[in-house]
This record gives structure tokens, sequence and C-alpha cells, in this order.
């Protein structure tokens, strides 16, 4: 059993990883071999995620103060916490990836900008196209916005050119 300054310094560890996340969704590793969940891990590295387990007490007693405070209604029976800190959609995307691909684990459900999900609404965040597929249509978007107008403009001063040009021709031919 660990001691009370190991847990509180695993509450502080949780806390200042929930002060830098976006998400937090809750899943059962139950039947995980040590490989496995050390596969896992480093997957959601890549997603700049991060995944603890920790007893479901200790997990409450860290989200009580902030916006993952939902968590306590999900974190029952063997919980791990999967945060991610940038993008929703990936830790969702690579859980439930993984999940399919060793055929273990479950999702309880989440957390995301302080509502709770279920575990219907995790994996519809996991059908998410990524925060940069999101930037790249935004950018499109600007981009074609931008080109339409400076299209625009180019006939506005191609049309004033003519326009000048028969005028000074009809000057000419009137002189």
């Amino acid at each position: 059993m660990a001691t009370k300054t190991k847990k509180q310094e695993l509450v502080a560890e949780l806390e200042a990883l929930f002060n830098q996340s976006s998400v937090a969704i809750v899943a059962d590793l139950s039947g995980f071999s040590v490989e496995e969940i050390t596969k896992f891990r480093r997957r959601l590295d890549k997603d700049a995620a991060k995944c603890k387990i920790a007893k479901n007490t200790l997990i409450n007693i860290a989200s009580s103060k902030g916006s993952f405070a939902p968590l306590g209604e999900i974190a029952k029976g063997p919980s791990a916490l999967i945060l991610g800190t940038e993008d929703p959609a990936s830790p969702a995307k690579t859980t439930l990836a993984f999940f399919k691909e060793v055929k273990k684990g479950e999702v309880k459900g989440g957390v995301l900008e302080g509502k709770l999900l279920t575990p219907n609404q995790v994996k519809a965040v996991a059908e998410l196209p990524s925060r940069e597929v999101l930037l790249g249509g935004i950018a499109g978007g600007l981009n074609s916005g931008a080109q339409g107008i400076a299209g625009i403009l180019n006939n506005i001063i191609s049309d004033i050119a003519v326009l000048i040009e028969k005028v000074a021709e009809k000057n000419n031919s009137a002189a």
C-alpha cells in the first residue's frame, strides 16, 4: 500500500496532467500484459497523450477541482486514464485502434471541455478528422476566398485599363 506521501505526489502529478490536458478518456485495461500497456503508452506518446493508472479515489481527488470533475462518475472499477494535451481526437483514435488490434480493453467514457462523454461519444470524437486536417481545410477555404478577391480586383483593374485606353483613343481621334 502506498504511503500518504506517495499518494499526495500521485495526486499532484495527476492534477498537473489535468491542467495540461484537453481530453480525458477512462478505459478498462484489465487483462493487458505489461508489454501491451507499454506498447500502448508508446503509441500515445506520438499523440501527445499519456496513460496513467491510479486508484479511482486518487483520480477523483485530482480531478475534483477543474473541468475534469465529471470523471468521478465513470472512474469505477479498474480504470486507466488516457490524457491528451493537444488534439482531442488523436488519443481517442489511438485508444480505440489499439483495443481493436489486441481485442481487449473497453472505453468507459471520457470528459471533453468539462462535459461527460459516453463510450459512443468517445468513438464519435475518434472519427473526427485530425487537427491538422481541419486546419488544412480552413486554410484552403481562406486561400480560395483570397484568390477569388484577387481575381475580382484584377478584373476591375483590367476593365479600368481598357476604359482608359478607349477614352485615350477617343480623345486622339477627336483631336
